[in-house]
């Protein structure tokens, strides 16, 4: 089982923390990111809507799970990465009962922004649909409703004071590593060297930080975007012949240079998920210690 997860939250770093901790020589982190387990341990996934697949193909049985570090070395410090352990209802639970000595490690983005680069991800993804943010947001519930994947519910994931209070409640504080989105951006060596003590790392080990990951945005061209997204002739014939972290990677490579950031959010978004999300602010800062009144404007 694994000495640290990585938590959260989603569209806060957590791939590229992913990325660098797999370089450590200290570390042992599955090929697979995100398995989930803890968010849906013992369930059966019957996810519908687009991009169903990421939430049905979740590790659910123990043993699976157990199996994903079983090429670790001995004396490696086994960890991976899930954004949903943040969001899932039942997660913290199941770590406590599980790894009730794991390290966690908590990245904490503006919600706001967070909602935002939610919806871009999965315009880039091409699993959304709605061409327009605002009108994204008002589907959330119909979307929730119809079982739609997490990741559509964009003002409802990042509720952190409600999530956050659920590790408090069953972890000790030194457990957990919390930092701010902020942090990684103002100075992501010092974070990651943060997050390598946290998880046990004595080593002086440095990442390669040169790759940027994940990015969200909007196609520049649609159609060449559902091809390398969606599953079709020649991507599935691909997939026969080069290994998948391969296929993945040249994949993202070419995604992201199809893409045209758009950085700015629709003003009457931005009002819509402060009204949704201003307490859950405001009930975070004394958790956490940290001043976010930033994220109130």
């Amino acid at each position: 089982m694994p000495d640290f997860l990585v938590i959260g939250a989603a569209r806060a770093g957590t791939t590229a923390i992913y990325s660098y901790l797999r370089q450590s020589p200290d570390i042992f982190m599955p090929r697979v990111k995100e398995p989930n387990f803890f968010a849906f341990e013992g369930q059966t996934q019957a996810c519908r809507g687009p991009g169903a697949d990421y939430i049905n193909n979740s590790v659910t049985r123990l043993e699976d799970y157990r199996g994903l570090f079983a090429a670790a070395p001995g004396g490696a410090i086994r960890g991976e990465a899930s954004p949903l352990y943040l969001y899932a209802e039942q997660a913290a639970a199941r770590i406590r009962h599980h790894i009730p000595d794991a390290r966690l490690v908590v990245v904490l983005r503006n919600p706001v922004e967070q909602a935002f680069s939610h919806y871009m991800y999965a315009t880039k993804q091409r699993i959304e649909p709605l061409a327009d943010f605002v009108t994204a947001l008002h589907a959330e519930e119909r979307r929730m409703a119809d079982g739609w994947q997490p990741l559509f519910c964009y003002s409802g994931f990042p509720r952190y004071a409600e999530q956050m209070a659920r590790y408090l409640a069953l972890f000790p504080r030194e457990q957990l590593l919390i930092r701010l989105y902020e942090d990684f951006e103002g100075d992501p060596a010092g974070l990651m060297q943060d997050i390598l003590a946290h998880v046990g790392v004595t080593s002086g080990f440095r990442p390669d930080m040169a790759q940027k990951h994940n990015a969200g945005g909007v196609p520049k061209n649609r159609v060449f975007q559902d091809f390398l997204m969606k599953s079709n002739p020649i991507t599935r014939a691909i997939g026969k012949v080069v290994p998948q972290e391969t296929r993945l990677r040249i994949r993202d490579r070419l995604a992201s240079l199809n893409l045209t950031r758009e950085d700015a959010m629709p003003a009457e978004a931005r009002a819509i998920l402060l009204a949704r999300l201003g307490d859950q602010i405001r009930a975070l800062e004394p958790m956490i210690g940290r001043d976010l009144s930033g994220w109130l404007v």
